[in-house]
Formats: structure tokens, sequence, C-alpha cells
């Protein structure tokens, strides 16, 4: 699978908006975009609006917490 084509687990998830997204990842609108468009965030198209998944919001904020754990480590070594 290429870059933002991963498997969500969505057995306990829902569909949210992208202004929810912005809300729970802490980021503006825009950004969330950009990260849709970029996808760095997994998205979809629901008729001309985007959505996401909460377990994509919460799958990338496990990515983004490995990878600060990693750039700790690299930097103390």
């Amino acid at each position: 699978m290429g870059h933002g084509e991963e498997f969500i687990d969505t057995s306990e998830s829902r569909t949210i908006t992208a202004k929810e997204a912005a809300v729970l990842l802490g980021v503006s609108q825009s950004t969330i975009y950009r990260m849709f468009n970029s996808g760095e965030l997994v998205s979809f198209k629901v008729r001309n609006a985007r959505r996401t998944s909460t377990a994509a919001c919460e799958d990338y904020i496990r990515k983004q917490q490995a990878r600060e754990a990693t750039l700790c480590r690299i930097r103390k070594a």
C-alpha cells in the first residue's frame, strides 16, 4: 500500500468532519485539509465533502508519538 492507504480499524470509530478532526488534533481546519491532500491523514469523500474517522486521527497521533520517541532516542545517542 502507498502513503496514506493504511488499513484503519473502524470497529469503534466514527466518521468526523475536517472541523471535528481539527479540534481533535488541535490544529486548524486548513491544516487538516493539507493533511488530507498530502495523504498524511486518511480521508474519504462523501459527495463533495471530505471526511475522516476518529480511528484515523488516533492512528496519526500514535505514529507521531512513535516518530518523536525515535527522534529523541537518536538525539540522545
